[in-house]
């Protein structure tokens, strides 16, 4: 049946009869024996669980299958179900490829199931289902205590004022109470609290003020005990979980984000059997949220999110506002866009407003506003003559305000090709 195959030769193409290829080793395993590697579908992801919710969102995380299936896993597909329906429905049609994701626009008070499948070139293997169902609705940290430790002491001479300003984010508001050494003192003491801070006030500070001032804010969720602030750490402390899953806790997970981004970091790179927790190196005068997670042989559970956000104190000795490059003026073609760029540090980081013809810009199509902590920019979109003249930066802080100003010129060429300025609008000129 192979008689056909006459005069062939894989290697060097000389005429060579089938009968004799059957004696050669190097050409007869490459014909008749290809290699075939059967690849199954990967096993189940390990340990999918919920990391956060929202009140139109949740986001899952989940560890790799033991069992690739003889091929690399190439991503995970995510499912759901409404607690009330039969079918499962895709999420993502394109596998993802790391191991989280978020979904987003869900209706609130809602209840689903999620499951997870992993992927590789034999296709979506069996699902791992997240326990339980998933309620959309804000994640609270009702068992967390939070210490945020302020400066050691505040020195006040007598007869001066003694003020103590706190900043507090809670959902729901908190209710904020003030005291001096396990005593109340509204009486004593103005205390004013807004949704983002509390603050006590004693004129005419006597001796008998010196001491120790608390402040514990409560809502349903719990009550949070700020003592004291450092300007670069903060100390968690948690409670046990109200049921250990039937298996022992082994320990604690702690992880922390900057309020405003969405990726949360590790604090401990060991687990943790204390259920307390300090996190060193943070930033001046920056506000921080914390989770929690506790670990038992199975995995990890939800994680615990504390109801406010806590800001480290900043150092008084070091506030300051300078101006470490005063702005340019530039030349732009009607219809491009004109940067007006200048450099102002401080501490605490100051408020940056820019300003025309005495009033205030605000980002919109035309204009685009931004800025890194010490460089800040101005984008104009010129589309009139009128985008012509003087632009300020303002920059504020505790210690004051401080601003720069540069102008936006067009070319002299630009009025040399016929187009005409604005009625009322004077053509170029010398300052």
């Amino acid at each position: 049946p192979l008689g056909w195959l006459k005069d062939w030769n894989m290697n060097t193409g000389s005429q060579q009869s089938m009968p004799e290829a059957l004696g050669n080793p190097a050409v007869l395993p490459s014909l008749l024996l290809p290699e075939i590697q059967l690849v199954t579908p990967p096993g189940k992801p390990q340990n999918p669980r919920v990391t956060d919710t929202t009140r139109t969102s949740v986001s899952l995380a989940w560890s790799p299958p033991e069992d690739e299936g003889g091929s690399k896993v190439t991503g995970y597909l995510i499912e759901m179900q409404k607690v009330d329906q039969f079918e499962w429905t895709k999420c993502n049609t394109t596998p993802t490829k790391i191991r989280e994701y978020t979904l987003t626009h869900l209706p609130q008070g809602a209840e689903y199931r999620f499951r997870v499948l992993a992927c590789n070139a034999g296709g979506p293997g069996e699902p791992a289902e997240v326990p339980g169902t998933v309620k959309i609705t804000e994640m609270l940290g009702k068992t967390f205590q939070v210490l945020a430790h302020v400066e050691k002491g505040l020195m006040v001479r007598q007869g001066g004022v003694i003020r103590l300003t706190i900043p507090i984010k809670g959902k729901p508001i908190p209710v904020c109470k003030w005291t001096k050494e396990g005593q109340d003192i509204s009486k004593r003491a103005m205390i004013a609290t807004s949704e983002t801070h509390t603050e006590l006030v004693i004129k005419d500070a006597e001796r008998e003020d010196s001491g120790t001032y608390d402040l514990v804010l409560e809502n349903k969720c719990g009550k949070k005990a700020i003592t004291s602030i450092f300007k670069d750490s903060i100390t968690l402390e948690w409670e046990r979980p109200e049921s250990d899953g039937g298996k022992e806790i082994l320990g604690y997970w702690v992880e922390y984000r900057q309020s405003g981004e969405s990726t949360w970091k590790k604090c401990n790179k060991e687990r943790i059997k204390d259920r307390q927790f300090t996190v060193g190196g943070l930033l001046e005068a920056t506000e921080y949220e914390f989770r929690v997670f506790a670990e038992n042989q199975t995995g990890l559970s939800r994680p615990r999110r504390t109801a406010m956000a806590v800001k480290t104190k900043l150092t008084c000795k070091q506030k300051y506002i300078v101006t470490f490059k005063e702005m340019q003026d530039v030349t732009t073609k009607l219809g491009e866009a004109a940067q007006l760029t200048c450099q102002i540090v401080g501490r605490p980081l100051p408020d940056i407003k820019w300003y025309r013809f005495g009033k205030e810009l605000v980002q919109s199509r035309k204009y685009k506003m931004s800025s890194d902590g010490r460089n800040h920019t101005l984008t104009v979109m010129t589309d009139e003559q009128e985008d012509e003249g003087l632009y300020t930066c303002m920059a504020t802080n505790d210690v004051g305000e401080i601003e720069t100003s540069g102008k936006n010129s067009f070319p002299a060429s630009h009025w040399q090709t016929g187009v005409q300025p604005s009625p009322g609008q004077q053509g170029p000129h010398h300052t």
